[in-house]
């Protein structure tokens, strides 16, 4: 799944929700960059690392309503690297 195509994913899941649009673009590239990171980590994985992560932001709205934070992304992402042995430094973006 690409990057884009889970952004639109997490579009959808707002819209369902009936979330506003006040900060979703600055949320997205949070997402954004977190994927990104997430391929970084664990390029050998076939992007289940950001399926698991964008799977996970889904669920939230849909059961909050809420956008998830960038830390609680960030803290998701990194335990599915950690789960999975994957290293993180406390210096990258998924140190959190």
């Amino acid at each position: 799944m690409s990057i884009d195509s889970t952004i639109e994913r997490i579009t959808e899941a707002e819209g369902e929700a009936g979330l506003r649009d006040d900060d979703r673009d600055q949320q997205h590239k949070v997402y954004e960059k977190t994927f990104r990171a997430l391929e970084d980590v664990a390029p050998d994985d076939d992007d289940e690392g950001v399926t698991v992560v964008a799977d996970w932001i889904v669920e939230e709205i849909r059961t909050t309503g809420k956008r998830p934070t960038s830390k609680s992304v960030r803290r998701r992402a990194r335990a599915y690297c950690e789960h999975n042995g994957y290293e993180v430094s406390n210096n990258d973006w998924l140190g959190v």
